[in-house]
């Protein structure tokens, strides 16, 4: 049973699941972090001891790695033989090739320190290299999940490219969006009753029946007066690129 554990990392993932496991009575050894102000801050709210250099990790019965993607094979080199998992969507459970008991411990969501999560409801994809240490790590995940997965790495993958493409590419549009606002002295304010309207289709609903607007309908003569108005050529690019691909889809 994992009782103890300690993070490698100090942003927005290893804050939330600090504090969540926190909250279930996981104890948090030790926040491991280059960046010191983040690091202490994380230390001092979870209890934890704090440290700057990896080389002086105490013994936990599971290590987090919750650094940025291109890192994680180095950091794992530098970690001696204690459990181990990384928190990516992207990065396959080879990266751990030679460990005795790693995985992958991936929350599907989008995190941002200022912003409370509800992990109960957050879906959390978990892989071990063996049986025995996946059931561990399954285990811990329920603790703090209603919503665990045990997903392999090539499933996750696409789930990630997946959620990078739902909530990334997304949020970027309502930025293009407020952009295009700003410009004409428009409220952002405007767009939210008809962003949470789409959103709450999409939770009860296939997409491909929720799509409207110009394209959906095939009128072009509307898709021609925004590619006047819209001034940026990326955001143009943009906007020609989608409604290229709508049309498309509804035309089948």
């Amino acid at each position: 049973m994992i009782k103890k554990i300690s993070f490698i990392g100090s942003g927005n993932v290893a804050t939330h699941l600090a504090l969540a496991f926190q909250k279930v009575n996981i104890k948090i050894i030790q926040i491991v972090s280059r960046n010191e102000k983040s690091g202490k801050l994380l230390a001092k709210h979870t209890n934890a001891l704090f440290n700057s250099n990896i080389k002086n990790l105490l013994k936990t019965d599971l290590i987090i790695i919750c650094v940025n993607d291109d890192s994680i094979a180095s950091v794992a080199k530098q970690i001696p033989d204690l459990p181990i998992v990384h928190t990516s969507g992207n990065n396959s459970i080879k990266i751990f090739n030679d460990k005795i008991n790693a995985g992958v411990f991936y929350p599907l969501q989008t995190f941002s320190k200022e912003t409370p999560i509800d992990f109960k409801t957050t879906p959390v994809c978990v892989e071990g290299n063996n049986s025995s240490f996946e059931k561990k790590i399954v285990r811990l995940a329920q603790k703090i999940s209603n919503k665990v997965y045990s997903i392999n790495s090539e499933k996750r993958k696409h789930l990630h490219l997946s959620a990078v493409i739902a909530s990334n590419f997304s949020n970027f549009c309502y930025l293009i969006a407020k952009k295009q606002l700003d410009s004409e002295n428009l409220k952002f304010e405007l767009l939210k009753p008809l962003i949470l309207e789409t959103a709450k289709k999409i939770i009860n609903t296939n997409p491909i029946l929720t799509q409207t607007g110009p394209a959906k309908r095939g009128d072009k003569k509307v898709i021609k007066e925004h590619l006047k108005v819209l001034k940026d050529d990326n955001y143009k690019k943009i906007y020609k690129l989608l409604s290229e691909n709508i049309l498309k889809e509804y035309e089948k």
